[in-house]
């Protein structure tokens, strides 16, 4: 898979990029595996951007 290319000026074409790139990563995945993929990537990018949740669900 290649490598996501975002702008430095986030637009609105970046968003199309960014759905295609997790679409064509995530399709032949299981219902599980993609909840499990999104919820790691979510706290990955929480983390990275020092965001702490204050209300979790599990």
């Amino acid at each position: 898979m290649t490598k996501l290319e975002i702008s430095d000026n986030f637009t609105v074409d970046d968003i199309h990029k960014v759905r295609e790139y997790n679409y064509e990563h995530t399709k032949n995945m299981s219902e599980e595996e993609r909840s499990n993929y999104y919820k790691t990537q979510a706290e990955t990018f929480l983390k990275s951007a020092g965001i702490v949740p204050t209300n979790r669900m599990n």
